[in-house]
């Protein structure tokens, strides 16, 4: 019988329902225990609670974390949604003259004093369970911290997988925010025994930044996985589907997209009468909003927002996503507005993307990294800031369909969950043989 081999895992996001930061850790864990590993989790109190293994949920103790974490418990509670409203209500006034005078002094995320309540826990923890080693992975800086404080008291090895990078070179220097993620960053090049990136870019820039670790550095691609059950075969329909998955913000929003279906439509009416634009898991935002009133395509635009798990069917949202992902003709990737950001980031969702074997239309930078991934894969990779570009290829998937049709794709995505997985054993081998 093999030794099962314990890993105190940190994940501030755990087993949140459609959260990428989440979404990355809780696929592996099925391949990290098939790998014999015994997972310990300490995560917020945002998600389910795991009955398999340890799963330790702790609360910030400052009032923005609390504020961020509790509404999340209230989400989760599965109370009705009036209740819900005026419990909600009653804890952001409670809480508010704390909230104020926290941000007037501390101007950081609110998950940034997860590090201390975490550490503390954490020094509990580990002599109950005696872990080979500390894998941090998350986006949330506290995260990250709370694995060096651990890391040190206990003189374990570290892993610390940023899901994007703390800082950026051009971005504006707010001092408390962009000072402490410094900070934390040389701590971790100089603490941490292996750092993992999501992209080269990323991982080069904080290298350069921390001259004299770059053996510490791996680019591991965080992949995607099935659902455990989702069944949905592609099949085409009366019209074209255009379907856009995941979150909006002012610096990623479907202002191009919109846009370009509007010029489109001006120079064939007909089209959109054959043509659909279905958007899934967000309401929009304000930028989309404002686009969707100056280049009005909503006869074509279908809002269906968040899917959360059927209680009917039993499907979790992410089955019933994977399964509205199957049946779009063209999957839209939206890369963002920020070139900087941009330059290091490749979003979450095209690894679920490629999982379902549909076209993708991303709309990206030229030179970064998101276009060369999709043009490697055979995928359409449109200049986000040429109008033209994004409508020329609209136009051209439009009669692809008519003509011949959008089968799936031939070859399914080499970028797994198992694959990032195969990975990181690699490393802990070295690292407990070492």
């Amino acid at each position: 019988m093999t030794k099962k081999k314990k890993w105190l895992i940190l994940a501030h996001c755990y087993n949140m329902d459609g959260r990428a930061a989440s979404q990355t850790i809780t696929d592996r864990i099925p391949f990290l225990m098939a790998q014999g590993i015994k997972p310990i989790v300490m995560s917020a109190p945002t998600g389910r609670k795991e009955t398999q293994f340890p799963h330790y949920q702790v609360f910030s103790p400052a009032p923005s974390g609390l504020k961020f974490e509790l509404r999340h418990v209230l989400n989760n509670h599965g109370t009705k949604t009036f209740s819900r409203k005026i419990a909600k209500f009653l804890l952001t006034m409670l809480l508010l003259p704390f909230f104020v005078i926290e941000k007037i002094i501390i101007q950081l995320d609110s998950h940034w004093s997860w590090f201390l309540s975490a550490s503390l826990y954490g020094i509990f923890i580990i002599p109950r369970h005696r872990p080979e080693l500390i894998y941090s992975t998350a986006g949330p800086s506290s995260t990250h911290y709370t694995g060096y404080i651990l890391s040190k008291i206990f003189k374990l090895p570290w892993i610390a997988e940023l899901h994007d990078p703390l800082i950026y070179d051009n971005e504006k220097q707010k001092w408390h925010k962009y000072f402490f993620h410094k900070h934390l960053e040389k701590l971790i090049f100089k603490t941490a025994d292996k750092i993992i990136y999501f992209t080269d870019n990323a991982g080069a820039n904080a290298g350069k930044r921390n001259p004299g670790y770059n053996d510490k550095l791996v680019i591991i691609r965080p992949g995607a996985s099935p659902a455990e059950a989702w069944n949905q075969e592609y099949k085409k329909q009366e019209k074209i589907h255009f379907g856009y998955f995941g979150s909006l913000a002012p610096k990623r929003n479907l202002k191009d997209i919109f846009k370009a279906f509007h010029d489109l439509f001006q120079e064939k009416p007909n089209l959109s009468k054959q043509i659909v634009l279905d958007i899934y898991g967000t309401t929009l935002d304000k930028i989309s909003s404002q686009a969707l009133e100056q280049y009005p395509i909503n006869e074509i635009t279908i809002l269906h927002g968040r899917l959360e798990h059927d209680p009917i069917t039993g499907k979790t949202g992410r089955e019933q996503v994977l399964e509205a992902m199957k049946r779009m003709d063209v999957l839209i990737l939206v890369h963002g507005n920020d070139i900087f950001r941009c330059h290091e980031y490749i979003p979450s969702k095209l690894y679920d993307y490629m999982l379902v074997k549909r076209p993708i239309l991303g709309l990206t930078h030229p030179g970064s990294e998101l276009q060369h991934m999709l043009e490697q894969n055979g995928l359409i990779a449109a200049d986000s800031q040429n109008p033209t570009q994004i409508k020329t290829s609209i136009n051209d998937l439009v009669e692809q369909w008519k003509n011949n049709g959008l089968p799936d794709l031939e070859h399914a995505s080499p970028l797994t969950v198992e694959s990032a997985v195969r990975q990181l054993m690699k490393i802990r081998n070295n690292l407990i043989k070492n």
